[in-house]
């Protein structure tokens, strides 16, 4: 018996540092790196050089905040954010009108996200085999929508991610061969400017990174990831976690603004099309970079496209108190719906791809607000009582995030009206 138990008490550690590993932490990361990131930022670079560089560093301060905090919340409960947010209104006449506008954020941001999804991926594969937009646009919403009902989504997305993570190990080689002066950098880094001009890039470059529906699948996946592990243990896991996965795709982000703004914006050159930035990956990659960026392209639009539909389901599904399984019907309804918004929405926006994309960013960007007020207050009535409660500091900080914000998206609303 005592064999056992010191047996037991041995594998412990073991388990943990595997859990530590395995933390959900690069899956949100995988989940924002997509068309969205490599095109807005693409195109912050090519119009305003480094001066952008402040919304990366901004954005991942953000990002760690709050997923930080999702991740809190899901290993001190057990639960999801949507269940969470159930729990905290069950009694408040505040509980429907809550959830419908949870519902309608995420619903409405994730279709927003997954039209830009699929134009990334139409881009890519058009690249490479020709053929008509709203043709393929059809074909990943059938392929996408066949993988979801046959829940084939997690392989695949295995794969496609390590393509991408390759493309973006060529960003990062590129960029730093390519390093612009350092007191450009240094200032488009912690000189914020935002004006009337960039204010929409601004929106966007925020909106690409701190992604509503991640803190939703943060909060799932951080309740089952570390489950059983004691709590202590488990937030020092996921803070460590979350701060080195939402740094490492910042630098991601960072490297392919530094990329455009060397290979476009100081040689004055401006693009139209996402495949143009191959050329900047060209000192990398050499005659391959088009097909390289193309398969890169289409892969982050494949991954997110499939993430988006399932997250939209898991996160609306819990809020209407819905069996949260893939297997499910009500499950694949709701992510085949979006899938089928996102389709929908491609094909009727047959403008420019990089404005249908930088539409899906800003969406989310003023959708965000919404998403974290709300998880900022059920966190704090869920978890107050606990010795282990975000510090004071860290939720001031977090309303710092989501206040500013507001300002952001609030301004972008007043300009767009004429104000």
């Amino acid at each position: 018996m005592q064999t056992k138990t010191s047996m037991s008490d041995a594998a412990q550690p073991t388990r943990s540092r595997f859990r530590l590993a395995s933390g959900p932490g690069l899956l949100v990361t995988a989940a924002f790196i997509g068309p969205g990131t490599v095109v807005t930022a693409s195109r912050a670079g090519t119009e305003f050089g480094c001066s952008l560089l402040w919304t990366v560093l901004f954005a991942v301060i953000g990002t760690i905040l709050l997923q930080s905090m999702a991740a809190r919340l899901g290993i001190l409960t057990g639960s999801g954010l949507s269940e969470a947010i159930r729990e905290s209104l069950k009694n408040s006449p505040w509980l429907r009108p809550m959830l419908g506008l949870v519902v309608l954020a995420i619903g409405f941001g994730n279709a927003a996200y997954q039209t830009g999804n699929l134009t990334g991926a139409v881009v890519g594969v058009s690249s490479l085999f020709g053929g008509s937009a709203e043709a393929w646009t059809a074909v990943l919403g059938i392929v996408t929508t066949l993988i979801i009902a046959t829940g084939r989504d997690r392989l695949l997305q295995r794969v496609l991610v390590c393509l991408v993570v390759m493309l973006s190990i060529a960003f990062l080689y590129t960029a730093a061969t390519g390093l612009p002066s350092l007191d450009r950098v240094a200032a488009g880094l912690f000189v914020p400017r935002v004006t009337s001009d960039n204010l929409t890039l601004v929106l966007a470059m925020i909106g690409t990174t701190i992604v509503p529906y991640n803190l939703f699948l943060h909060a799932s996946r951080s309740a089952s990831t570390w489950k059983g592990v004691p709590k202590h243990d488990a937030i020092r896991h996921a803070r460590w976690d979350t701060a080195i996965s939402i740094a490492l795709g910042g630098l991601v982000t960072a490297a392919i603004l530094l990329t455009a703004s060397g290979a476009f914006y100081d040689q004055g050159i401006r693009w139209n099309t996402p495949d143009q930035i191959a050329a900047g990956l060209r000192p990398t990659l050499g005659a391959v970079s088009g097909h390289a960026f193309a398969i890169g392209l289409f892969c982050a639009g494949l991954t997110s496209a499939v993430t988006a539909p399932l997250a939209t389901a898991y996160a609306v599904c819990g809020c209407l108190g819905w069996p949260t399984k893939p297997s499910s019907k009500a499950f694949r309804a709701i992510a085949i719906s979006v899938i089928a918004a996102g389709v929908t929405a491609a094909m009727m926006m047959q403008g420019s791809p990089v404005f249908t994309i930088v539409v899906a960013q800003v969406t989310n960007g003023m959708l965000l607000p919404i998403v974290a007020a709300l998880m900022l207050v059920v966190i704090q009535k869920r978890t107050a009582a606990s010795s282990l409660a975000m510090s004071p500091a860290g939720v001031y900080a977090a309303w710092t995030v989501v206040a500013l914000v507001s300002l952001l998206g609030l301004w972008r609303v007043l300009a767009a009206l004429g104000f």
